[in-house]
């Protein structure tokens, strides 16, 4: 007999559940359309159907940047070496905007501002699509500082 009404008052706390959110459901499409701008539409993606690329692809990025970037000759002389994560939007028309650090290198001050620095000189990239169309996409770039030897380290 226990066993019938514990039953019951479940079955009757499921349906009073599925009520309460069928009303709250309509009581949401009551609501009017919210018009927004065009700009407001606009979204940054994380990841796309077809990705941002460098002009050229993956190793025109690495001899872009290995011929671009200029070891801060401070950091050189005090052999301070790391990666640099780097975050920056390739907009639609495949141009880098919002570059911010991620991460940087401790006492690495100059190599960060190097990395920005290239970064922000890149030239336009091939942007990122989704459905078809090109959208802004964020991409993380890590630069790696490394000295070639241990005489540039002392």
């Amino acid at each position: 007999m226990k066993l019938k009404i514990l039953f019951f008052t479940v079955l009757l706390m499921n349906f009073s559940l599925v009520l309460s959110a069928q009303n709250t459901a309509e009581d949401n499409t009551a609501l009017p359309p919210v018009p927004m701008d065009e700009a407001a539409q606009e979204e940054t993606f994380v990841i796309v159907e077809q990705m941002p690329e460098f002009p050229g692809g993956q190793a025109a990025l690495m001899k872009y940047l290995s011929s671009n970037i200029k070891y801060p000759d401070e950091c050189r002389k005090m052999g301070i070496e790391g990666k640099v994560y780097v975050k920056f939007v390739v907009d639609k028309t495949g141009s880098i905007t919002d570059t911010k650090l991620l991460r940087g290198v401790p006492d690495g001050k100059l190599l960060e501002n190097e990395a920005i620095r290239v970064i922000k000189t890149m030239p336009k990239w091939n942007p990122g699509n989704q459905s078809g169309k090109p959208v802004s996409v964020y991409f993380t770039l890590p630069i790696s500082f490394k000295l070639n030897s241990e005489v540039e380290k002392k």
